[in-house]
């Protein structure tokens, strides 16, 4: 197994020296959407098409039970860690009367019922989306405009593309791309075969659609909903249900919902399980583990008025966030070179725009931390052809970053 290496050596990836390095650099992260606009993150409510036509095939109810408890002990390691008391077993919050049924370990403290089936949108999309068969992109787009899974109660429908295309959002994805709608603007080009997926095959194409939208998308919005609460929390907007603690669980919906494994849960335990870093049920990563304890810690933090204990809690969610796409970023380049050392173009343009659409997610959040984001920017671009040396190229990009945030060699793993 090849392990990360640094620049100028073979040794492995070491922990940043002093804490005084981790904390500016989650403070980063912490401040990375402070100019997206004045949007407190109750527009996720409001946001996609006003009607509730559905051409998904998804069930559309928000009553569907959890799909088990995961497992969190696998603690947040790593110097700055924040001290994660809370259990996937914590009691259920029980101050709204209203609240929806858990996800994966996780109890909402608030009604996120529609909320929670968003990620069924996505599983619509991947039914759509077969391997080695032709694709009907028009039902794709339908799907993506249009959603049907996640109904309000006024019968208005969130859709993904409503989610992609919305402007002047907390998660700052919009500032590092310099566009107003850079996850529609991706998603929308490799649905249409346009922009930078012009003339390439479905089975590229297919990559990014189908990581676009459920990484990028919904781990975007499940930042902006972090830092939502956070605002909230810091005009001291504590109420369960419309307040910090429902941004919150909106997040939590988001990142997995119904369907955790059409949702970015999903992709870090496959990560987990490609770089050795799953946690004692031998299912869950250390980094889903992480984030789900976090959560819950978050949670708990909001609903007793405690700001800043929300405030760590969300900086180590995306501190996990960043393991989970740095695995996966380095995965893909990996492959790339595999497939190049067998001669096997094909395979390698599209794990190029697999690993693209994956490092698209990581980029926003590492840049600010030290990150060589033009080199990995560059090297997935599918305005290059598919090029050898990229895991290490992608490992010193990303190094500093790394250091800097505190992920050593035993939370990243090996590929």
């Amino acid at each position: 197994m090849t392990e990360v290496k640094t620049a100028k050596s073979t040794k492995k990836l070491v922990k940043a020296s002093g804490r005084s390095k981790i904390t500016a650099a989650l403070l980063v992260l912490s401040m990375v959407a402070a100019a997206c606009g004045s949007d407190d993150g109750a527009a996720v409510r409001e946001i996609g098409s006003a009607s509730a036509s559905s051409s998904g095939s998804g069930s559309g109810s928000g009553s569907g039970s959890a799909s088990g408890p995961a497992s969190a002990s696998g603690s947040a390691s790593g110097s700055g860690s924040a001290s994660a008391s809370a259990s996937a077993s914590a009691s259920a919050p029980d101050s709204a009367p209203d609240r929806t049924v858990g996800d994966d370990g996780y109890d909402y403290a608030s009604d996120v019922s529609s909320h929670r089936m968003i990620p069924a949108d996505v599983c619509d999309v991947n039914a759509l989306l077969p391997k080695g068969e032709a694709i009907d992109w028009a039902a794709v787009e339908a799907v993506y405009q249009n959603g049907g899974n996640s109904v309000k109660s006024s019968g208005a429908v969130r859709t993904l593309a409503g989610f992609a295309s919305g402007e002047g959002k907390k998660h700052g994805v919009d500032e590092y791309y310099g566009t107003a709608t850079p996850l529609d603007d991706f998603v929308s080009s490799a649905i249409q075969g346009t922009g930078e997926f012009a003339g390439e095959s479905d089975s590229v194409r297919r990559q990014g659609v189908q990581k676009g939208i459920q990484n990028q998308i919904l781990v975007a919005w499940t930042v902006h909903e972090l830092h939502a609460a956070l605002a909230k929390a810091a005009d001291k907007n504590f109420d369960a249900e419309s307040g910090a603690p429902h941004n919150w669980d909106e997040g939590w919906a988001f990142y997995s919902g119904a369907e955790p494994g059409c949702a970015a849960y999903g992709t870090g335990n496959k990560r987990g399980k490609d770089f050795g870093t799953l946690s004692d049920d031998g299912e869950t990563s250390v980094a889903n583990a992480n984030i789900l304890a976090h959560f819950i810690a978050g949670r708990d933090a909001l609903l007793a008025g405690d700001a800043a204990g929300a405030q760590t809690a969300a900086d180590e969610i995306k501190r996990n966030l960043v393991v989970v796409y740095s695995q996966a970023s380095l995965k893909y380049a990996k492959k790339v070179d595999s497939d190049l050392a067998a001669g096997d173009q094909e395979a390698a343009r599209i794990h190029q725009a697999e690993g693209y659409a994956f490092w698209r997610v990581l980029a926003p959040m590492v840049a600010g931390a030290g990150a060589d984001t033009a080199t990995v920017d560059a090297f997935y671009s599918l305005s290059a052809e598919p090029s050898v040396g990229g895991y290490d190229l992608v490992a010193d990009a990303i190094t500093p970053a790394l250091q800097a945030l505190g992920i050593g060699p035993t939370d990243l793993g090996e590929y």
